[in-house]
């Protein structure tokens, strides 16, 4: 299969190189996805799978891929899921591709990918997300300024390209230019400032829970930056991949023991600027259903 062809990366008058636009890959798709001519609104026409589409281009740690949900057929369960793949799609044979996101191209070892919460996959929703430099995968709902965190394990040491399932209820999805949608970069969260001083006193109590870590060091590994927010406890002392494997095995917070019912990132904006390129080997971990 040959590769896709787009638009060249070009520069900014500061000299700094800009994207291509992001549309969806012409040529590898499922076998039920139809697109319309600009390629950047995928259907599947029938069934509850073989919905895979995938970006045309590899895109960069932190440059956002913005769906929404145009479409939803109700008689079937589960809904869009979303990932990254570290291998060219433009290299596989469309009538090779599985039928699922997960779990057979995840288990093909060069995909991490996700099922979205059911209350992100209604009609007309607009569904955000990126992978930071060290492998983990945000997203945030209706340019609302929360990060929810999705999965880890994704290799950001090759080119990676977006990969999307249109599955289950999830009929339609176009692809839009998070450019030309309202922003909240300068608005945080109310939640987040709602919790400021519960934050600061948590941080202080799971330092004599948890002897050993300080400043802003993960009270579970001490080898990485905590960087997530437990909802509802609020306890923001961990890191996102301790953060993942809590909620996949006791899903209870390790300081206080409450239910944990999502997870946050806390220090995206700041994270972004001051992060250099990292290397962290992708860990095995197993998608969130």
């Amino acid at each position: 299969m040959g590769a896709c062809l787009s638009p060249a990366d070009d520069s900014d008058v500061s000299g700094r190189r800009t994207s291509a636009p992001l549309f969806f890959h012409p040529y590898v798709k499922g076998s039920q996805i139809v697109m319309d001519e600009s390629h950047s609104i995928a259907s599947r026409v029938a069934t509850f799978c073989n919905g895979l589409v995938f970006s045309n281009r590899p895109v960069e740690p932190y440059e956002k891929v913005t769906l929404k949900i145009s479409k939803e057929d109700g008689k079937w369960h589960g809904g869009l899921r979303v990932g990254f793949t570290w291998e060219d799609p433009s290299l596989w044979e469309p009538r090779e591709l599985p039928p699922f996101a997960c779990p057979n191209l995840v288990n093909q070892g060069k995909t991490r990918a996700c099922v979205l919460p059911d209350e992100y996959c209604e009609e007309g929703t607009i569904v955000s997300y990126w992978v930071d430099n060290q492998g983990c995968v945000f997203c945030s709902i209706n340019g609302e300024p929360e990060d929810i965190l999705l999965l880890d394990g994704v290799l950001v040491t090759s080119p990676l390209w977006a990969v999307m399932d249109i599955y289950g209820r999830t009929k339609e999805v176009q692809l839009l230019d998070p450019s030309n949608l309202p922003t909240n970069n300068n608005v945080h969260s109310p939640l987040l400032l709602a919790h400021d001083d519960q934050i600061e006193s948590n941080r202080h109590d799971s330092h004599s829970l948890l002897e050993g870590p300080t400043g802003d060091e993960c009270a579970v590994c001490f080898g990485h930056k905590a960087n997530t927010m437990m909802l509802p406890c609020s306890h923001a002392n961990f890191c996102a991949c301790c953060s993942l494997k809590i909620l996949k095995t006791s899903g209870c917070c390790p300081l206080c023991r409450t239910k944990v019912k999502k997870i946050l990132h806390v220090s995206g904006s700041a994270e972004r600027e001051g992060m250099e390129d990292q290397s962290d080997n992708a860990k095995d971990i197993q998608p969130l259903r």
